[in-house]
């Protein structure tokens, strides 16, 4: 019985898919099959039932699974205690809204946990399995992973000062000839732009679009247009030649999902509690600029 065998073990009891354990350790499917086939044997027991493509814990497994995941995570505290407690590792983030503050508990992590390797994605991914945490939207959905918070922040329409007149209120009418900027199209802010118009009673003139915030943050300054933009997320991020205007009470929220496994490294723990910290910073100092 090898150390590596027991890890891809938990690893695809945690996933209950060989393939994307083989593809988080770059090795080919095959391998992870033969480690566990072999592992079994030597047991004497069968760990997983394998139906034609699917493979499932059993109940010998799961009783494995609890007790060598336990054992792991013992070995991996006497490594860090043998280094002097330093912790060593990847954590890999998936940021597909938020990137200011997601960033802001980046460098506060890396700060205090140097030898903790960030792997960092921006955008949003159809694969999502190589990630230990996402920052999404309210929409996504994977099993192999659990929505452990959600934050709800205003969307706000921002305009250089002069290209609207706020006295005379926000709808179809006063904003229907206005040209808009917005993100591209494969993102949920520019669904949510298009949302709101339609609720407004228009659709939107979207005169530019990019796959890029600041650029879109650029051509609002720049006067070339107006936007619907997340408040909490992009707070601070915009000069004084911009106003931010309440139109309506449209939001949306701001969730931390977090990967469905026991055996993972206790620095991905300790990160998601300083992402918590960071977006609750962000809340309470809105909340005072409000007031």
């Amino acid at each position: 019985m090898e150390l590596l065998q027991l890890t891809y073990f938990c690893d695809a009891a945690s996933t209950q898919n060989f393939s994307r354990t083989a593809k988080r350790y770059g090795v080919p499917p095959s391998n992870i099959s033969q480690s566990i086939k072999r592992l079994e044997n030597e047991l004497g027991v069968t760990l997983f039932d394998r139906n034609a493509n699917r493979v499932e814990l059993n109940g010998r497994g799961e009783t494995f699974y609890r007790q060598v995941s336990s054992a792991l995570e013992l070995i991996r505290q006497a490594e860090r205690e043998a280094r002097g407690g330093a912790e060593e590792g990847a954590l890999r983030l998936e940021i597909r809204i938020s990137r200011r503050i997601v960033m802001q508990a980046v460098s506060t992590f890396q700060s205090q946990h140097p030898s903790v390797n960030i792997i960092a994605e921006h955008g949003d991914h159809t694969q999502s399995d190589d990630f230990d945490l996402i920052v999404s939207d309210g929409t996504f959905a994977h099993g192999d992973f659990v929505r452990m918070r959600a934050f709800r922040e205003q969307i706000v329409l921002a305009a250089r000062k002069g290209l609207l007149a706020p006295a005379d209120g926000f709808s179809g009418e006063s904003l229907g000839d206005k040209p808009f900027i917005a993100m591209s199209a494969n993102y949920s802010m520019h669904m949510m732009t298009q949302e709101i118009c339609r609720d407004l009673g228009f659709k939107p003139r979207i005169a530019l679009q990019g796959e890029d915030p600041v650029y879109v943050r650029k051509c609002v300054e720049a006067g070339l247009g107006i936007a619907f933009v997340p408040a909490l997320s992009w707070r601070g991020q915009f000069s004084q030649e911009v106003e931010l205007h309440r139109v309506g009470d449209y939001s949306r929220e701001i969730c931390i999902y977090c990967r469905k496994n026991a055996n993972e490294p206790k620095y991905v723990d300790t990160f998601y509690h300083m992402l918590v910290d960071a977006f609750e910073q962000e809340m309470l100092a809105q909340s005072e600029t409000s007031c």
